[in-house]
């Protein structure tokens, strides 16, 4: 009896390309675990290579601050020249390339400017003022101390007080003066060529900087197009658009967050010197320099600012100290509630609580870089997450009266993009309210491979 050979089916899948995707990825798991472990247990000579690479690429960092910050400056000029030089040039693409140049080439050469007249003008003052604090400190000190001395001996309760906390930190002060910077005068030898060298890294990313944000503002367009293509490619088409959406909405989000904050603290920096320039108060330009740079923190930055400004105008006259504390609660209010929201505005989208919260957690975790960028970088991620959710629940087939309860509108803006593909909701609906009888039954694999 002949027996016939069954040819298997072109319809029915091979184990061998079946199994294979699972084998790649249990694989690469294995692998990366095995990565993961051999840097862990040389983690710090991982941690040594990430500096070196962050230090040399430092000045790229730099170059894509200076451009993110410049960039609206450069386009406000660009939109100006454009015209004229499409009429000069009769040809639009020629035009707007030379308006490109010229605008990006005369707002490098601004900057370089304001730095270089920041350093000749303001950094002299503020280290004449530094040295004049230097100077007068002792003397100051001595009739601080004189004064006290003179209102504790007309009451005998601070006078017992006073002899108990002067010989409680006596000898503590005495040790730390001796053992603290007598025998560390290396170690503050080492500080100082530290600061030095990181003064010339400092000049040097500036250099770099400038002319790679030069280069960056030049071919903006080309790189925002090769950035699309990646994501074009990675992911599908509607969340490649809701992503470049959503960067839109968050570069509008920092921008008027920083851009509108350093404007705002310029403002308050210039009017707290002429502030202090009419009530003579010491060191003007210090002080402004101080208060205005403090007031880029949200929130700590004006208390930040006017301790410091209050204890060095104290030392030198007490009546003037008061003045100038009235001066700096005045020009704060002023900032708060007319400057700030005039340039920053309600940008942000975030409530006061989470701003809070955003403040101290990135002041907590990354320090000053936390406390400038935390609320703009949380903002971004709550809107983010609010976004996503409102959206989800939008397909998740609930009735208006529960989305109107949630402060969700039940109709999705037209001109935004969505993450979620409605198509693929309404296949997992319908799967889901398919009767057990119309359950398609699964394909039996082959038991052997031919």
């Amino acid at each position: 009896m002949k027996t016939t050979k069954k040819r298997r089916s072109s319809n029915t899948p091979s184990l061998r390309y079946d199994l294979f995707p699972r084998g790649l990825a249990a694989f690469l798991v294995l692998a990366c675990a095995i990565i993961f472990y051999f840097l862990l247990l040389n983690f710090d000579q991982v941690q040594s290579f990430f500096e070196d690479v962050f230090r040399a690429i430092a000045p790229v960092f730099t170059g894509l601050l200076f451009a993110y910050l410049l960039n609206p400056a450069v386009v406000m000029l660009e939109k100006h020249l454009a015209k004229p030089l499409n009429r000069r040039f009769k040809n639009s693409s020629k035009g707007k390339k030379t308006a490109r140049i010229i605008s990006t080439f005369v707002t490098v050469i601004a900057v370089v400017c304001l730095i270089v007249l920041l350093f000749v003008l303001v950094v002299p003052e503020v280290a004449g003022s530094i040295t004049a604090i230097a100077g007068e400190l002792p003397n100051d000190l001595g009739e601080f101390t004189d004064t006290v001395n003179q209102k504790v001996q007309n009451n005998s309760r601070l006078s017992a007080l006073y002899s108990l906390v002067s010989n409680y930190l006596a000898e503590p002060l005495e040790n730390w003066a001796n053992s603290g910077i007598l025998n560390n005068a290396s170690v503050w030898v080492g500080y100082l060529a530290s600061g030095i060298m990181g003064a010339f890294n400092l000049v040097y990313n500036l250099c770099v900087g400038l002319i790679i944000c030069f280069y960056l503002l030049i071919g903006k367009e080309r790189f925002m197009r090769q950035g699309g293509k990646i994501l074009y490619v990675l992911l599908k088409p509607n969340r490649a658009d809701w992503i470049l959406h959503r960067l839109n909405g968050a570069n509008r989000t920092f921008s008027s967050a920083i851009l509108g904050k350093i404007l705002d603290s310029i403002i308050i920096g210039m009017l707290c010197f002429i502030g202090v320039v009419i009530l003579h108060t010491p060191y003007p330009a210090l002080i402004a320099v101080i208060v205005g740079v403090t007031n880029v923190i949200p929130f700590f930055g004006p208390f930040i600012g006017a301790i410091p400004s209050t204890l060095l105008v104290l030392m030198h006259d007490p009546v003037k100290a008061l003045y100038f504390v009235i001066f700096i609660v005045v020009l704060q209010q002023f900032d708060c509630n007319i400057l700030d929201p005039k340039i920053v505005g309600g940008s942000i989208g975030l409530p006061a609580f989470w701003s809070l919260f955003a403040c101290l957690l990135g002041g907590g975790l990354f320090g000053l870089v936390g406390l400038l960028l935390g609320v703009p970088t949380f903002a971004v991620l709550y809107n983010l997450c609010k976004e996503l959710i409102d959206e989800r629940l939008r397909f998740s087939k609930l009735p208006p009266e529960t989305l109107d309860k949630l402060g969700i509108k039940p109709e999705l803006n037209p001109n935004a993009p969505s993450f979620f593909d409605p198509d693929e909701f309404d296949e997992e609906q319908a799967v889901v309210e398919m009767p057990l009888s119309e359950v398609p039954e699964t394909t039996e694999l082959p038991q052997k491979i031919e």
